[in-house]
């Protein structure tokens, strides 16, 4: 027996398989043993054989290790259990227009409130209101038309700078904001900083502001965006819980 099995495996270590499964068919049929069947194996004629044959030589001999191996790597991988991935924070939930209107609203009122402050401390009313009271028609013009230039001039100031102090104090908030509960934040979910409040309020404000062509974009943009937000690459975002939250359609 010993001889038949040396020859089957000669055979196959020759490559010659018709030889090989003649050789093992006769070794099969006279006296099958688990060392005949793991040969077939190795000289069998397709994927099914092979298994059936392999199966057979483990049913004589649980044992043979060989034979566990050779079907242990024939059987197809496991389907792999996907990695959880790490938990991602939601994505942030974009403020309504209408909201951030109201907060605008808020601190423009805000604005205008301390404008005229500053106003009446260096008596500039004053003069406008005798400019008002006397007869001089070129006086009181020339006196109206510098008080509007300072209002405009100083309520721009103040602007810029009651934007820049309190989105860089406040975490991206005015009072307004803080009212609305809306936030400012870069567009990677980050606090901005003095710069980006500067230009964003300052010079991005400015550029919004020719015709509103800038605030009617935020309308169009995917991320509701204003031209001010596009130059210093945020968005504005409602903290309030989702089902207190403005739908971003509005």
């Amino acid at each position: 027996m010993a001889d038949k099995l040396a020859e089957i495996q000669q055979a196959l270590d020759e490559f010659r398989m018709d030889e090989a499964r003649t050789l093992a068919d006769a070794e099969l049929a006279e006296k099958p043993s688990a060392a005949a069947y793991y040969l077939a194996s190795l000289a069998a004629r397709n994927h099914g054989q092979r298994v059936e044959f392999l199966n057979k030589a483990l049913e004589l001999d649980p044992g043979h290790a060989r034979a566990k191996e050779e079907l242990r790597d024939m059987q197809p991988p496991a389907a792999a259990t996907p990695v959880e991935s790490e938990a991602t924070p939601p994505k942030p939930k974009l403020a309504g227009l209408t909201k951030r209107f109201l907060a605008l609203l808020v601190d423009a009122v805000i604005l205008s409130a301390l404008t005229m402050l500053i106003l009446l401390v260096n008596d500039s009313f004053a003069l406008l209101r005798e400019a008002m009271y006397s007869a001089d028609d070129e006086a009181m013009t020339a006196a109206f038309r510098h008080f509007q230039g300072a209002t405009i001039l100083l309520n721009l100031a103040l602007s810029v700078c009651y934007q820049a102090a309190f989105m860089t104090i406040l975490n991206g908030q005015t009072p307004g904001k803080i009212a609305l509960n809306l936030r400012v934040v870069k567009q990677n979910g980050r606090r901005i900083t003095i710069l980006d409040a500067l230009l964003r309020n300052g010079f991005g404000y400015t550029v919004s502001q020719v015709f509103l062509l800038g605030f009617i974009w935020a309308w169009l943009d995917d991320d509701q965006q204003a031209w001010h937000d596009k130059m210093a690459g945020t968005i504005v975002i409602d903290l309030a819980p989702a089902e207190d939250a403005e739908p971003a359609a509005d």
